[in-house]
């Protein structure tokens, strides 16, 4: 369901205020987030979170008992976790970044319970992202899964919904069409470049377009893979701030490798400058660029392009969605089927989660049949001269396996009375919980 906001103005402070429709709650999985849908690159970039960002944010919540993982890329800050109240995750993103809460309350979305669930399971599978079917998303949910795991503020419940998420990804990669034509953001980037430039003959007096790509981050990796495909390796000039890094790159992909405190004497020859730098504030700005005229594509969030110049023309991560239009069709085509995957998912997920819901006393009603069983071998065992106490308890480990998984279906299949069916079955056995 979707959590409602209500505003109180006092004294001027705006506070967010759920209205919950029951009086006591426990945890309940929520997905919150903002992204490209209703905020523009500024915005978002007010909400990104560094890597330093998210690790303070993680044991702030791990302090508080709260169990999440955090998603920060450059179109959306989604977290994901299990709490009380959705106000809890929002305050701790507008703690470890420069977005407020009123900002975040205007342009965000806030989902719990089922709502949360497919929520993810379609962020996953690339229904979600800017550019339809974008599967560099899986791997990103999987990196800020396992950030939060390694310092222990995740719990089974994100572990089983994250690997259902990443078994459905890779059903939907495998079963249908959703990923066959590329449309990622760095094949955008690549594609601008050749529609742009290259075909439409704007440097047909030259052998080769010159193209600097500035950053090798996640982003900047990614789309160094894809510019090899698509041009000469000796028309790419890598640059990083950190030397180390941009050498094994340059060395992976046999690109040219220049230092960044060349960066101004390498964009006097450049035709097309691809910016996917993490830097919190502007890299490549108006006094860099100075009289040359070339295109810069800004691939960065925090945005790393500063520039306005009438001799410059400056792509978006906004601007990138139209020349993949013709992949982005046959991509629409397939949604029906991989809606369908999902839900199957979802289901199966909902399953596990129901049998969760009462394994305590799952549990503790097999035990009883086990002392039942172990009172019953022991009495015959006196009774009985040569009884085969062996074969005796294979059997009746059967029975106790069949009347449990008997016990299992029923509160699957009791859903909203299950709880009634627990607390008589409680009550006729007293259980120990």
């Amino acid at each position: 369901m979707t959590i409602e906001i209500l505003y109180q103005v006092d004294l001027g402070l705006i506070l967010p205020v759920e209205i919950i429709r029951i009086l006591e709650r426990g945890h309940s999985f929520f997905a919150l987030g903002i992204n490209y849908k209703k905020a523009d690159t500024t915005l978002r970039s007010k909400f990104s979170l560094s890597e330093e960002a998210i690790h303070h944010l993680l044991l702030d919540a791990k302090s508080k008992g709260i169990k999440l993982f955090v998603l920060s890329t450059c179109n959306r800050t989604e977290i994901f976790g299990n709490c009380s109240y959705s106000t809890d995750l929002i305050q701790l993103l507008c703690k470890y970044s420069a977005g407020s809460e009123l900002e975040f309350l205007n342009n965000s979305y806030i989902l719990e319970g089922d709502d949360a669930v497919t929520h993810l399971f379609r962020l996953g599978t690339g229904l979600e992202s800017q550019i339809l079917g974008d599967f560099e998303i899986i791997g990103q949910l999987k990196r800020a899964f396992n950030f939060a795991k390694d310092r222990n503020v995740t719990n089974a419940y994100l572990e089983r919904i994250m690997n259902d998420v990443i078994r459905t990804s890779k059903e939907v990669k495998n079963t249908t069409e959703f990923s066959t034509r590329a449309a990622s953001v760095s094949y955008a980037a690549v594609q601008w470049i050749r529609q742009s430039y290259v075909d439409n003959s704007k440097y047909k007096n030259k052998k080769n377009i010159a193209i600097t790509l500035l950053g090798t981050g996640e982003i900047g990796k990614i789309t160094c893979a894809n510019l090899v495909k698509h041009f000469p390796n000796n028309c790419i000039t890598l640059i990083n701030r950190t030397k180390e890094t941009a050498e094994q790159i340059s060395t992976k992909f046999q690109v040219e490798l220049a230092s960044f405190e060349s960066l101004a004497q390498v964009i006097k020859s450049t035709d097309v400058l691809i910016v996917a730098t993490n830097a919190p504030m502007p890299t490549v700005t108006n006094k860099l660029v100075g009289d040359n005229k070339l295109a810069i594509i800004d691939l960065s969030i925090p945005s790393n392009a500063d520039v306005s110049l009438p001799h410059v023309e400056l792509v978006t991560l906004d601007d990138l969605t139209s020349v993949v239009d013709e992949a982005l069709a046959a991509r629409k085509q397939e949604i029906p089927k991989v809606e369908e995957i999902i839900g199957v998912r979802i289901d199966e997920f909902e399953e596990w989660c129901q049998s969760r819901k009462h394994k305590d006393s799952i549990q503790a009603f097999k035990n009883m049949l086990k002392e039942i069983q172990r009172e019953e071998l022991d009495f015959h065992a006196k009774k009985i001269e040569g009884a085969n106490l062996e074969h005796a308890e294979i059997i009746s480990d059967k029975i106790i396996q069949k009347v449990t998984k008997q016990f299992v279906i029923h509160l699957k299949n009791a859903e909203d009375t299950s709880h009634v069916s627990v607390q008589v079955i409680n009550e006729i056995f007293k259980l120990e919980i």
